[in-house]
């Protein structure tokens, strides 16, 4: 897509009723689709280092949507974030979720899963390993699990055609697209609170007196905020960037009858999906590692994730298929779709997202750290608080849920502990300690 306006173009016409969105993923064209879809005055730009492809998470995330988090918040969030999906043409489809475990705390933990998933009026049903294998038997070795829990409305979503599409309906109501990579922020004060003057690029400066600037800038967001040479809040913003393996058996031909649900080996950290031509797979079965992310959000490959991907591979009935050398990608090489990656994405100490006004910024907001599952969902609940007017305001769950997602609720806390919370969470994403 080619951008409807430069810097130039952007400095020459300020005006207090812009809104500059920073990063192009699914979250920032949501929040861009979302907030033009209101009657407003407001200008609305989205910046993006490239806007023809996908260079953060967005472009290599795996897709499953399940509903169910051990957070009320998160839970709240994926349910209207499906509700937005099932809307757009191509972007969801319904294949259903399978939570299999074979130890005596699995069992327990499953039984937990379903009795919540009923109080958020989810369905889910307890089968038998037979049972949850002929959904998935290429996948599934009845003999290998015990306890099965499957989610009937969850699901996969397709980030590419969610992100079109949400760009495509943005443009067409007015909404302005800027192609600059961001460097950093200038601010400058008044009254003892600070405000983001300017953003920095590689190709010069846009002026935002007066502007609404909100960062969806995922696995880059700390290091545009925080580093040492241009502190822009005192808050702590944990966000921290973390290597995954991810994985595909070779091309094949396309199954015949009802799609397989989206599997999550519990007790292994393993997870894997039919993708239509080949299966995917993905574990957390491994230490955390931090990365430091540059110009994608594919990372070199450590040597370590091959024997990784061959442990988890073994889960499956069809696990020889599957590829398991990664990609020795340096620096500048192009990645290689469809064969082993290492896919960047953020970890937070308590594993929510950012959303909403940093305290000590005015002019700033956050919706970072922000996965395909609640994309659409926080950008609905960050418009409504963003526009503020009667038809938009928010409610008492809204108030709740930023209340939760508050970019300054880790205030005081020392920076160092908070990366090693939010490392520790890594392997607590599908909660197999509980």
């Amino acid at each position: 897509m080619a951008p409807t306006l430069n810097i130039e173009q952007l400095n020459s016409n300020p005006s207090p009723q812009r809104i500059i969105i920073v990063g192009g993923g699914i979250v920032g064209a949501a929040l861009a689709f979302h907030l033009s879809k209101a009657k407003s005055d407001y200008h609305i730009i989205l910046v993006d280092k490239s806007l023809e492809n996908l260079l953060g998470s967005t472009g290599h995330a795996p897709g499953f949507v399940g509903q169910l988090n051990e957070s009320p918040v998160l839970t709240r969030l994926a349910k209207d974030t499906v509700q937005d999906y099932l809307s757009i043409p191509g972007g969801f489809e319904t294949v259903g979720g399978l939570e299999l475990s074979s130890t005596p705390s699995g069992l327990e933990n499953l039984q937990r899963r379903q009795e919540t998933a009923r109080g958020f009026s989810l369905p889910a049903e307890l089968l038998t390993p037979e049972a949850a294998a002929s959904l998935a038997p290429d996948f599934i070795d009845a003999k290998s699990v015990r306890y099965c829990v499957h989610f009937p409305t969850d699901g996969t979503a397709n980030a590419g055609i969610i992100t079109s599409y949400y760009v495509d309906q943005a443009r067409t109501r007015g909404v302005d697209f800027l192609e600059e990579t961001v460097t950093g922020f200038a601010t400058n004060r008044d009254d003892g609170i600070s405000n983001i003057a300017t953003i920095k690029t590689t190709r010069g400066d846009i002026n935002t007196e007066g502007s609404t600037v909100i960062l969806a800038t995922g696995i880059w967001t700390s290091s545009l905020i925080g580093n040492d040479n241009s502190l822009v809040t005192q808050f702590p913003i944990p966000i921290v960037p973390v290597a995954h393996p991810y994985t595909f058996t070779s091309p094949r031909p396309r199954r015949v009858g009802t799609s397989y649900p989206f599997v999550r080996w519990l007790d292994h950290h393993v997870y894997a999906r039919d993708h239509g031509d080949r299966d995917g797979l993905g574990t957390y079965d491994h230490p955390p590692m931090q990365l430091d992310p540059t110009g994608s959000a594919i990372g070199a490959w450590p040597s370590s994730f091959n024997q990784v991907l061959s442990d988890a591979s073994s889960n499956l009935r069809n696990g020889t298929e599957f590829q398991v050398q990664g990609q020795s990608t340096h620096l500048g090489e192009p990645w290689v779709a469809d064969k082993p990656f290492n896919g960047i994405f953020s970890v937070t100490p308590d594993n929510l997202p950012f959303a909403g006004r940093v305290p000590d910024v005015a002019n700033l907001w956050l919706a970072a750290a922000i996965w395909v599952t609640t994309a659409a969902g926080t950008a609905k609940l960050l418009a409504r608080e963003i526009l503020g007017d009667s038809e938009h305001s928010t409610t008492p769950e809204d108030k709740a849920l930023l209340d939760a997602l508050n970019p300054a609720r880790f205030q005081g806390i020392d920076a160092d502990l908070l990366v090693r919370q939010s490392l520790s969470k890594y392997n607590d994403i599908y909660n197999r300690e509980t």
